[in-house]
């Protein structure tokens, strides 16, 4: 691709890192399990659960998502092809098979499908101007706010619903992921249908609030000159960095059950704003301080590792959710259930570097990744050279 911004794929990088530190809990128990009350048996489990909930939850698909719609309008300026409508929707309808056999066969929590989901509304937002689009992008982030409110407000009566039937859910649930890759994948099939609605209500609001900021810094080339981005960004970041701590921070202590159960509405409705609005903030001076980190000196000898990983974003996506099935379904190493928080929080860093160093041999023998390899032929409807 033409005109490549090497800072793009560098935080794609990075956001791979922290939608495993994400995902990975999903992946080693039942999801009835992740971040609820009895989650962990022990102070350092729960110390890592607190790790990911300030860090990471809702920090990352906020930031690859505001990646894709920047990744949009850059392949509308650099390939005239693209902005042909039928092969943008082929890339999208590939892009929905592999959420749909992705949500099927490996994870619960795919976003590949929302991506494509919500990638048709992108379509038409390509002519908007920057005004509209920075318009539009507030209004979704209102919406996240109010369908989030909505959910703090019914949570009670789901956990009522759920409570009675939780033994079996979970007994079902174990039986399946330690048993068979079929018997696994049925489950997994099932939980996803079950998560549709908290995608629906909790992410596609933020999605596309950020697929059109992402949009809208494509347009007005944010990231193709950083000395003149800085200013503007070094302005923002103490209260972006202010509200992200502060918000994180309570978000986590809600979120983990330290604070006492059965709040007030004002309570359940205010925790429901600074999630919503706390989450992008921190996203935000990661991405500041992560500017400054790879436009210095200091970071010529490891952005390469990176870089590389951002170029190959769908393959290590994929590839890291294979990975962490095996490990924990029956078919594979069959850890399921049985590691806490803290150790799960650890496997991150391994798995994140060995498809680091994946990536960085892959690229050194072809130009595509093999997942990105097999979308794009897809979306042009030819083999594309790999060489």
């Amino acid at each position: 691709m033409n005109n490549r911004i090497g800072f793009i794929d560098f935080l794609r990088g990075f956001a791979l890192f922290g939608i495993l530190a994400v995902n990975l809990p999903y992946f080693s128990k039942p999801m009835y399990l992740v971040a609820s009350l009895g989650e962990n048996s022990n102070l350092l489990d729960s110390i890592g659960s607190w790790i990911v909930a300030f860090l990471f939850e809702s920090k990352f698909y906020v930031l690859f998502s505001f990646l894709f719609g920047y990744g949009f309008f850059i392949q509308l300026e650099n390939s005239p092809e693209t902005s042909s409508g039928n092969v943008y929707f082929r890339r999208i309808f590939g892009l929905g098979i592999l959420g749909i056999l992705h949500g099927i066969f490996l994870f619960i929590g795919d976003i590949l499908l929302s991506y494509a989901i919500l990638g048709t509304v992108l379509w038409f937002l390509r002519n908007k101007n920057s005004s509209w689009l920075l318009k539009f992008s507030l209004f979704c982030i209102i919406l996240a706010a109010f369908c989030r409110i909505g959910m703090s407000l019914a949570e009670g009566e789901i956990k009522s619903q759920l409570e009675a039937d939780l033994p079996r859910l979970l007994d079902e649930s174990r039986k399946a992921y330690l048993g068979g890759f079929w018997e696994s994948s049925i489950q997994r099939t099932k939980d996803t249908i079950l998560s549709i609605p908290f995608l629906v209500l909790y992410q596609w609001p933020s999605v596309l609030s950020m697929f059109a900021l992402g949009f809208y810094a494509a347009k007005n080339s944010v990231f193709s000159n950083w000395e003149n981005t800085k200013p503007g960004f070094k302005k923002l970041f103490p209260w972006m960095l202010t509200l992200g701590i502060l918000g994180n921070f309570i978000y986590t202590l809600h979120s983990r059950h330290i604070l006492p159960e059965n709040q007030n509405v004002f309570l359940k409705i205010l925790f429901a704003i600074t999630d919503t609005f706390s989450a992008p903030a921190l996203t935000f001076s990661y991405v500041y301080l992560l500017g400054n980190y790879y436009h210095s000196e200091k970071s010529l000898a490891d952005r390469i590792w990176f870089e590389v990983m951002g170029k190959l974003s769908l393959t290590c996506y994929l590839g890291e959710s294979l990975v962490c099935s095996w490990i924990f379904c029956g078919w594979g190493l069959g850890y399921f259930d049985q590691v806490g928080s803290y150790i799960v929080l650890i496997l991150t860093v391994p798995i994140w570097v060995f498809f680091g160093l994946f990536s960085f041999i892959w690229k050194r023998m072809f130009s595509l990744g093999p997942m990105e390899w097999i979308l794009r032929s897809w979306t042009y409807w030819k083999a594309i050279k790999i060489l």
